[in-house]
């Protein structure tokens, strides 16, 4: 059987399972490890969107309660039930226990709360600045990636690479090295300087030829299968040959080592890219970048599109680029930099923070886009676009707090929803990373595909049950949704604590190959 444990999961809770799938899915709950809990998880998710939909306002309550599924209906009255009692109680509800040979019912008892676990990162340096970077290797790091103990290969281009020590390098390419430690790596060749501050004093750069150990502030090395140049721009640098005794360099000095004798040489700080160097030459690219986004043509099927360039400290609508589209309404959201410098974007971490829009029509086929730049997924569900009704036909588009993008569209009175989860597209270690995120659905197939940065990541097809005639639209919110209604204050709270930078709607599925041009011309 082809299908994930998430799958069935979602398949049982849609009410959508085979007999063979039934016992496939009732077998896995008691063989996979973390399974029962996968489950009491996905059921939680459902019951507290089924809670929020079918309220009847635009509010939806939270619940301190988890559900138990038995005897294939809801009881909304039990209060806390453990994951493994939601796995027996989906055996009973799949009436399969006939194939179970000795269930297995945990119920923990008087078990004490377990304290969150802290969490942690992996790394021993971060990738802070990149101009024009190709990398060898195809699982090459990105702006804001933590390196840990790894080999890297930089074909061409410049990268700032900063220590958790506080040491930071620019290296250009052509340049081939390794991450060692926090302390130290290894320089196989090319170019980079280093500057290391008093409390780094003692960082090693190890190459073929020997160690360069720092004693403060500034040096740099050149290598090729030739030579090797120390140049020491400012402070002292012990050089460790190999099999030889060490040397001590100081400001303005340098070393000059290959197969002849090493030969002292005079430090030239300006053959080597320094920090300020290397900031002007990206703000030359990304202004470049930036002026060329804003001369594209505008692209066909467009119903519309929210480039999030505001004029004014305080200009409270978001201009769409169509005239048939009524400006947007910005509530609480403030207005920062977005992906390039002199571009905006809006933050929609304060509370209440939303952008209110109306998008006419109907549509048998849908793309929803955007750029953003998430510090935290906090919330159960985090708001991209969701309707303020939750109506037949009427879409909403959010991440889950598992960092999955999740879509799905109203059925009718008697149906939800099918719910289309991506793969996670985001996790804490992304947080200072733009990310290009987008959405396509089409009706008379029912297959919502979803992409991150221009790639494809899943396609899932819903049951012929979970149908729909059209899509719409009319009044909704980007960044957030729950409305207050007259008697009651009270709404749920998914504005997205983070940054969007450019929102679009297409009246078509966007091809993959049109996915990535859109994410390649909008890329920072």
């Amino acid at each position: 059987m082809n299908l994930s444990t998430e799958e069935l999961i979602h398949r049982h809770l849609d009410d959508t399972l085979s007999g063979p799938e039934s016992a496939e899915l009732n077998a896995r709950l008691k063989e996979e490890t973390g399974a029962p809990e996968r489950f009491a998880k996905i059921a939680s998710l459902h019951q507290a969107l089924s809670d929020g939909f079918q309220s009847g306002t635009l509010s939806s309550k939270s619940t301190s309660k988890v559900t138990a599924i038995t005897d294939n209906r809801i009881d909304h009255n039990n209060s806390f039930i453990s994951p493994w009692k939601f796995a027996a109680a989906a055996a009973i509800v799949l009436g399969i226990y006939q194939f179970v040979t000795r269930p297995t019912i945990l119920t923990p008892i008087n078990q004490p709360e377990v304290a969150a676990q802290e969490i942690h990162d992996t790394g021993f340096a971060v990738l802070t600045r990149v101009v024009d970077a190709q990398w060898t290797d195809s699982n090459a790091p990105n702006q804001g990636d933590f390196l840990s103990a790894d080999s890297f290969s930089l074909e061409s281009g410049l990268v700032q690479i900063e220590f958790l020590s506080g040491v930071s390098l620019v290296v250009e390419g052509d340049a081939e090295f390794e991450i060692l430690s926090s302390e130290e790596m290894y320089l196989t060749r090319g170019k980079l300087r280093a500057h290391v501050p008093p409390h780094a004093i003692g960082f090693q750069i190890h190459t073929p030829r020997g160690t360069a150990l720092d004693l403060g502030t500034e040096f740099a090395l050149d290598l090729d299968s030739e030579k090797c140049e120390l140049h020491v721009i400012d402070g002292e640098v012990e050089w460790h040959p190999k099999d030889d005794i060490e040397t001590l360099l100081t400001g303005g000095t340098g070393l000059r080592l290959s197969d002849a004798a090493p030969a002292k040489i005079s430090a030239e700080p300006t053959r080597f890219t320094s920090p300020n160097q290397l900031a002007a030459q990206l703000a030359t690219r990304q202004g470049k970048r930036l002026n060329e986004w804003r001369a594209q043509s505008e692209h066909q099927n467009l119903v519309a599109h929210f480039p999030f360039d505001q004029q004014g400290l305080w200009n409270r609508q978001l201009q769409p680029t169509q005239s048939n589209i009524s400006p947007g309404s910005i509530v609480a959201a403030e207005k920062v930099t977005g992906r390039w410098p002199g571009k905006d974007a809006l933050d929609f971490s304060p509370n209440g923070s939303r952008v209110r829009v109306t998008i006419p029509g109907e549509y048998q086929q849908i793309t929803f886009a955007t750029w953003a730049r998430i510090d935290s997924l906090d919330r159960q569900f985090n708001a991209l676009f969701l309707t303020d009704n939750y109506e037949e036909g009427k879409p909403h588009w959010q991440l889950t707090s598992e960092g999955q993008l999740f879509f799905s569209v109203r059925l009718d009175e008697t149906k939800l929803h099918h719910i289309n989860l991506s793969p996670p597209v985001w996790n804490h270690a992304s947080s200072q990373q733009w990310l290009h995120l987008v959405t396509t659905f089409d009706a008379p197939s029912r297959t919502a595909v979803h992409y991150l940065n221009g790639e494809e990541i899943s396609s899932e097809q819903a049951p012929v049950d979970k149908a729909v005639p059209a899509i719409r639209i009319g009044n909704a919110q980007i960044g957030n949704w729950g409305l207050p209604t007259k008697n009651d204050p009270e709404f749920a709270i998914r504005n997205l604590n983070g940054r969007l930078d450019e929102f679009s709607i297409f009246s078509t599925v966007l091809s993959p190959t049109e996915v990535q041009s859109l994410y390649q011309s909008g890329k920072p």
